[in-house]
């Protein structure tokens, strides 16, 4: 999240080892940016909120029914190797930095 406009990618594990931590085995994902359900997004502008955050990397897992489970949020986390977000959120980043409105 970027003041208050949300980005979600999934990110599809392709090796055992990405099953268990993503970062293990980086060139055996594939990503795909998605919608956020309404009620995960609002739960995520309220902990935002909370924290008084301008900036998060959120971490969910999703099961197979869609039900979306928190994982943890990272006030500096890193998005720039989900490729079709890297330039989207670089640049939300950039207009928050300057004061752009959205």
């Amino acid at each position: 999240m970027v003041g208050d406009e949300l980005f979600a990618a999934e990110i599809h594990a392709g090796s055992e080892a990405s099953r268990v931590d993503f970062r293990t085995d980086y060139d055996s994902l594939r990503y795909a940016v998605c919608d956020v359900p309404e009620g995960v997004a609002d739960g995520v502008r309220s902990l935002m909120a909370v924290f008084g955050l301008r900036y998060a990397a959120l971490d969910f897992l999703v099961d197979n029914d869609g039900a979306w489970f928190f994982v943890d949020l990272n006030p500096n986390g890193r998005f720039g190797f989900v490729p079709d977000l890297r330039d989207p959120i670089a640049t939300a980043l950039a207009n928050l930095l300057e004061g752009v409105p959205r």
